[in-house]
């Protein structure tokens, strides 16, 4: 019986009209890094491509001006770094409004600066016109460590002292980390000196990117492919996908399941073994990066199924998730939705490789609220909830991280026990429009 119930349900996958068009998605790509897995150093090469204003992803300077649009808002709303230092003075000279009138075509990017390999950092931008220097040194996955950071500091200020090219330049000194969301109760690392800066800059390039694709440009896609891989943004051609495989994994999950249970290794062994190959067997292997992408989103899909279970109250309409991230709006909450977003939502990412533990944050986002005053009021509200909120009070949003890992089934009980705080927090104190 239990044969047959699964023949069902493979039946039922292969007729879904889904599928096809989620095939063929996924034939028309042309997405490089979807073949390939790019090691730390591959990471710097690519990050020093995009901020090169003279490589061939025709973005001009406008990724290496979003990295300091990025780095200057950081520094505005951070006052770990010591004012006297070099990092602090530089972005001091130079706000928002400058960086935005201020032309960079003339930067350049190096990998060594007549630095050793091993006391170097991963990436030198060089503007000769505006006489600076940034020092950048980049995490895709491991900790930035004190001891490391300021030995480069340390080499890269006794190099400069002594070359008359480099000694009038002003520098900043920026430690990217895929994974830093901003400072929480833990000091990052040789934070007085060096600037923490994640990745979210990236969806701005990856947004302007996808215009010039559509202008023609294709030399921009590699720009949206990679920027999307290191962020939560996604094209909505890739948003589609997602969608799909969501919808796949929900309303065929026993088929879903059955089909990836095949060894993603070993199905070309099972297929010259086998004297009567399956029909799902064939075509898992005429579809593999159908298969691909089915098991990319298994995580967060059946996290998202199982969350909607486990909390009472949670439904379809206040949870969105991609392939490596979720957003959940409170229970409660979801009267302050303004058409496009929540203006309070509890975001959930993956915080290892192995996408086994998990990063969850409380986050306040006054553009998604339907008034100033109603922002004001959420904000007051969550204030109750942790005080953090109450910190830099001219920022528009407060990402406030609760829990840096949680394995899965803390996850599935921390979440409802957050939820259950927050309703009662916004009984009590109820917001007007």
């Amino acid at each position: 019986m239990k044969v047959v119930a699964t023949q069902d349900a493979l039946e039922a996958f292969f007729i879904d009209p889904r599928v096809v068009e989620l095939c063929e998605l996924l034939r028309t790509s042309e997405d490089l890094l979807e073949v390939i897995d790019l090691s730390e150093n591959q990471h710097s090469n690519m990050l020093a491509w995009l901020l090169d204003p003279r490589e061939g992803h025709g973005q001009g300077d406008q990724i290496l001006r979003d990295l300091l649009i990025a780095s200057t808002t950081a520094f505005r709303s951070t006052h770990i770094l010591d004012g006297r230092g070099r990092t602090a003075r530089f972005f001091s000279a130079w706000p928002p409004s400058r960086i935005r009138t201020a032309s960079f075509g003339s930067a350049f990017v190096a990998r060594e600066l007549g630095i050793k390999a091993r006391e170097r950092v991963d990436i030198f931008v060089i503007d000769p016109q505006n006489h600076f220097i940034l020092i950048i040194e980049n995490k895709a996955g491991t900790n930035h460590s004190n001891d490391q950071l300021d030995s480069y500091k340390k080499k890269f200020d006794e190099i400069a002292s002594s070359n008359p090219n480099l000694r009038d330049y002003d520098c900043a000194f920026i430690a990217l980390d895929r994974y830093f969301q901003g400072t929480g109760e833990k000091e990052p690392a040789s934070a007085t000196s060096w600037l923490h800066v994640g990745y979210e800059w990236l969806k701005v390039s990856a947004n302007r990117a996808l215009i010039h694709i559509e202008r023609g440009n294709n030399a921009a896609r590699l720009v949206v492919s990679y920027c999307n891989r290191q962020t939560e943004w996604e094209s909505p051609q890739n948003r589609r996908k997602t969608e799909l495989a969501s919808a796949l994994h929900h309303d065929h999950g026993d088929a879903v399941k059955h089909l990836l249970s095949m060894s993603i290794k070993r199905i070309e062994s099972e297929w010259l073994s086998s004297r009567a190959p399956t029909a799902e067997l064939e075509f898992m292997l005429q579809n593999r990066s159908l298969e691909l992408l089915l098991r990319e989103t298994k995580g967060m899909a059946s996290v998202a199924s199982s969350l909607m279970v486990s909390v009472p109250g949670l439904t379809a309409n206040s949870l969105a998730h991609g392939r490596v991230w979720m957003d959940i709006c409170p229970i409660g909450w979801e009267e302050y939705f303004n058409g496009d977003w929540w203006p309070v939502y509890l975001s959930i990412v993956y915080s290892n490789k192995d996408k086994n533990q998990f990063r969850v944050s409380l986050v306040w986002n006054s553009h998604h609220a339907r008034s100033d005053a109603e922002a004001k009021q959420l904000r007051a509200l969550l204030t109750q909830y942790d005080s953090r909120f109450a910190t830099h009070g001219d920022a528009g949003r407060r990402w406030i991280v609760l829990h840096h890992a949680l394995g899965l089934q803390e996850l599935f009980r921390r979440v409802p026990e957050v939820f259950d705080k927050l309703k009662k927090l916004l009984e009590t104190g109820k917001v007007t429009a």
